[in-house]
Order: C-alpha cells, then structure tokens, then sequence
C-alpha cells in the first residue's frame, strides 16, 4: 500500500506537466503553471539530512497567477530510520502564497505550508509528523549581488515539538553569465538560525556555486549545521558534508 502511495505522488506530480509541455507547443508558452524534478545526493532542510545522507529525488508543479498569488505541490522521498514506528518514506508539502515586486530590484512574499508525510503510520500517543509554517521573504538586487531573507514561524513545528521560529538570510552572486559550454555560474550562501520551544536550537548553513545549461541547473554546495549528534538524536544528519544536485525546471 505505501508502495502504491509512493509511486502515485510521484506520477501525478509528473503526470500534471506533461499537457502543459504539449500546451506550449500550441501557445507558446507554458501560461501560469511550471514544474521540475530534482536529483539531489542528500535532501536537507535548514541543515539537517532528511534521507539519512543518502540520495533523494524530488518533484513538483506549481500555479502563478498574474496578480501574484501562487500555490505549488512539492514531494520528496525520505528516511528517518523508522521502520519500527512510523515506517515513513516520502513527504509532500502544499503551499500556497503570494508574491509583489515592490520595484525592479525589492520583492517579498508570504506563504502558507503545510508538511505532511503521507504514509507515515503514527503510533498511539505518539506525537504527529505533520506541521504549518507561515514564511515570509524580502529580497534585493543590487546588480553585483543579490541580497535574501527569510522569516518562517510555526505554532506546532514537526514531531508535535511546539512552536518554532527560523530566521535566514542569504547572497547570490553573479560569476558569468556563461561558463565554458554552460550558461551562467553562481555562488550563493545562506546561514539561518532555527529556535524549537521543546527542542535543540541550532545554525544552519550552507555555500556553494550553481551552473545553468539550457533548462538545468547543476549544484554543488557545502551544507551544515552547528548541533552535536547528541543533539540531533545520536545520527549524523546535522553534520557537515557536500551535498551535489541536478535540477530540470520546466519553465513557464
């Protein structure tokens, strides 16, 4: 059963943009939906390995409105080591959101998540994976670089530990606009500081360098944390490493 739930996420995600592929054909455009799949050698969320530092791959497929408004569908396979409880293997978050340009080089945003881990089987009295976050983001161009923030909050962050706070910022910087046989090369970094009511606090990091070539983007970047394995529940997922991906965006 959980098979079958797995493998049909992961179809309708990529089934969904498949007429708007042949749509584009016709009109030339792809309109307001976009989409992609990742290929990530370790899927980490503010730091923390979500596959047990082993390979993921992720989907998803996304409505923008002109006015701004946005909702998106994301999945990625993952793996607590919980075979034993809750024998969870994928996540599926569904946002919904808004964005403005307040000039040509300010922007924000606001946006609803919600994470759920969809074939988790949660034991009795045991606290639930599922959570809300409500993010807010701000962001400039300066031309030589661009400057991001990020502010998300929790009432009840994951495992039912209560509320939560996490603030990022980050810098992308322009390197080429084309390098050798690819296109544009960047390097970005981002370090953020996550608050649980009932659990570890900890920074986040991570910096590395982005290549575009034609609808993919090849990443490699340094990601980490500073929380102990005491700290993160006795596993090596809050620890350093490189994390290598390959994105197909699939634009609108």
């Amino acid at each position: 059963m959980k098979k079958a739930l797995k493998a049909g996420i992961f179809a309708a995600l990529t089934l969904a943009s498949v007429p708007v592929a042949y749509a584009a054909d016709e009109e030339g455009a792809w309109g307001p939906f976009t989409g992609g799949v990742t290929l990530t050698s370790d899927y980490r969320f503010r730091g923390i390995s979500q596959s047990d530092r082993e390979a993921a791959i992720q989907g998803w497929v996304q409505y923008d409105h002109a006015s701004g408004f946005f909702a998106n569908i994301w999945a990625s396979n993952i793996d607590f080591q919980d075979s034993l409880s809750y024998d969870s293997s994928i996540e599926v978050d569904f946002t919904v959101g808004y964005n403005h340009a307040f000039s040509d080089k300010l922007s924000g945003g606001i946006k609803a998540v919600y994470y759920w881990y969809a074939d988790a089987d949660t034991p009795p009295a045991a606290p639930d994976y599922d959570y809300f976050e409500a993010i807010a983001t701000l962001g400039y161009d300066f031309g030589a670089a661009s400057v991001s923030g990020e502010l998300a909050w929790s009432p009840d962050f994951f495992a039912e530990t209560g509320d939560a706070v996490s603030i990022k910022g980050g810098v992308t910087v322009p390197l080429m606009e084309k390098f050798a046989f690819m296109g544009a090369l960047s390097a970005s970094g981002n370090v953020g500081h996550q608050w649980i009511d009932q659990s570890t606090d900890y920074l986040y990091y991570d910096l590395g360098v982005s290549a575009e070539w034609e609808i993919f983007v090849f990443d490699v970047r340094w990601v980490g944390t500073d929380a102990t394995v005491a700290e993160c529940a006795g596993t090596d997922w809050c620890e350093d490493g490189i994390v290598l991906s390959v994105t197909a965006n699939l634009p609108g």
